[in-house]
Formats: structure tokens, sequence, C-alpha cells
């Protein structure tokens, strides 16, 4: 695996099952500490982010922890429908927020599931910034309709709102460095004119950005 990014310590608030499962999960994304201070857990909500499963809390205040090396904006996908997506399309368009869950390794990730339901719940928000969000599901799709089923509960929609992509042979994952028994949870944004304005790898499975961070930092384009 390639190590193009640094970590960070993080504040988590789980119940006990999440931390269970963490622990139950920590070999998969075992990772290099390095310096910058502890981020804050958004007690805040935007639309449904306080009212979510377990008690997930991802991060308020968030950078970027990785190098851009121009990788993400040429990145290309198949969504559900065996239609080819790329990053690139948008370009002079829309801001593009791409966000690649940890795909399927044995069961269903319940940060990833509660990410997505918030990303649904909170899709207008995003809309009305200009920005479309791009959903990455690495692996095989054998558990697609099951992870997206998951997705939509508690979001208060009945349709996805914006493409999920597929990465079957973890083509993207590889080539941004960020395999890790699948893929490490990591966030995105690409403004209008192709330039990554936030590159966000998470070190932990609970280790992303909160839907409030990511408005904020569209809102800083």
């Amino acid at each position: 695996m390639h190590s193009r990014f640094k970590s960070n310590r993080s504040i988590v608030i789980l119940s006990a099952g999440s931390i269970a499962w963490l622990f139950a999960t920590a070999t998969l994304v075992g990772c290099d500490k390095k310096s910058l201070p502890p981020r804050v857990v958004d007690p805040i909500a935007v639309a449904s982010e306080s009212e979510s499963t377990d008690d997930i809390r991802f991060h308020y205040l968030v950078e970027s922890n990785r190098e851009d090396d121009g990788t993400v904006a040429g990145l290309s996908f198949i969504d559900t429908d065996g239609e080819t997506v790329s990053v690139d399309q948008y370009k002079g368009k829309q801001n593009v927020l791409l966000v690649f869950t940890r795909g399927f390794s044995g069961s269903l990730c319940p940060f990833c599931t509660t990410q997505t339901s918030r990303l649904i719940a909170n899709y207008d928000e995003f809309k009305s910034r200009d920005t479309e969000v791009l959903l990455v599901y690495p692996g095989s799709k054998d558990q697609i309709e099951e992870f997206m089923q998951a997705g939509m509960e508690g979001s208060g929609k009945d349709a996805f709102p914006f493409p999920v992509l597929l990465d079957e042979e973890l083509a993207a994952v590889n080539r941004l460095g960020i395999a890790a028994h699948l893929a490490f949870p990591s966030t995105f944004l690409i403004d209008k004119l192709g330039n990554v304005r936030l590159s966000y790898v998470g070190s932990t499975p609970s280790d992303r950005p909160s839907i409030r961070a990511l408005l904020e930092q569209i809102d800083a384009i």
C-alpha cells in the first residue's frame, strides 16, 4: 500500500456497539499517527446529522491530509446502470464531492451507511451550492443493493439523488493509494476548474468529515 497521506488523532463519540465493531475491524486500517491537532466532532446538525445511527459523529473541523498529485481529477467509474461517469465531465459545470466508502469487507460498514444516509438527506444543500455528490463503492457489486438499501434508511428519501459508482477491480483505490482491505474512507472536493480543494483520507472506519464540515469547505471555494 502506498503511504501518500498523513493521519491525525481524532475524537470520536461512539456507542458501545460501535466501539466493539471498531476494535473488531481495527486491524484493517493500521496507520501512522502524525502531528496535527485533534479534530472536533460536530455536535450540531444539518438536516439528519443529529439523529444518527448509534450516535455516530463525524469530524467538524477537517483539512487536507493527502497531497494532490493530479490523480483524482482523471478518475472514471461505471455507475449502477452501466454508464461511464468521470470526474472530468463536471469540469466547468459543477463542483464535485467524490466520496469513497470502504466497500463490503464481510459485513456492511455502519459508518459507510450512516455517511451515505446523511449525504442523501442533505443532498439539497449540496445541490444549492452547485455541487454533485459521487459515491464510490469499491469491490464486488454483489452487495450493492443491500448497501444502497441500508444507506437509504433514515434519510427520509425513497431514491438515491446522486450516482453510486462502482470500482470493482479497485483500479481507482489502487491508483489513489488508499487500499486497505478494500479502501480507507476518503473524501475529495473538486471545484469547477478541476482543482482539488479538499483531499481527506480517513485513518479509521469512523474518520470522515461531517456534513457541516463539507458544506463549509464548499462555501469557502
